[in-house]
């Protein structure tokens, strides 16, 4: 059986956050961690995966968020594998962008995301913007813009530990 899987990776200058868009049929990668916050969303296919000691099943339009050293893996358990964008979130970006947008971030506490699957079309929508602006490579204040919905959207999915 020949899979088709790719990657289309990129780096914004400025804020330093990844772009990836990826496409994997079948076994698509094994148990592995990041030192960023992931914030991706489905756009075609069932993608599997396990994750907080369950497995998950993230459709088009769901968003997947992951905190830094979540372990999981990935799969496609139907024949037309799965597509997705994802953005990774450096902690030190995300905890300043935060605390300077609001007022409300704590001190001496760690962010995290309430679960790893949100069924959120305003989230949905704002991460596929924010990817958008910053993989083309769009005007600072678009990309800015972009990032701060993103991060407005954002906030009714994390908790502070």
């Amino acid at each position: 059986m020949t899979t088709r899987n790719w990657i289309d990776l990129k780096q914004d200058a400025t804020s330093g956050i990844e772009t990836v868009r990826a496409h994997f049929e079948g076994h698509a990668y094994d148990p592995h961690w990041h030192d960023a916050y992931l914030v991706g969303v489905t756009e075609q296919g069932v993608q599997q995966f396990h994750c907080r000691r369950q497995q998950h099943n993230s459709t088009p339009g769901k968003v997947f968020l992951l905190e830094p050293g979540e372990l999981h893996d990935g799969n496609a358990p139907h024949a037309s594998g799965f597509t997705y964008r994802t953005l990774y979130l450096e902690p030190q970006w995300l905890e300043r962008e935060l605390r300077s947008l609001f007022d409300v971030a704590p001190d001496n506490a760690q962010l995290g995301f309430a679960a790893t699957l949100a069924d959120d079309a305003r989230l949905a929508n704002a991460t596929a913007m924010a990817f958008q602006s910053l993989h083309q490579q769009e005007m600072r204040i678009v990309r800015q813009t972009a990032l701060d919905t993103l991060l407005a959207n954002l906030t009714q999915h994390l908790h502070w530990r």
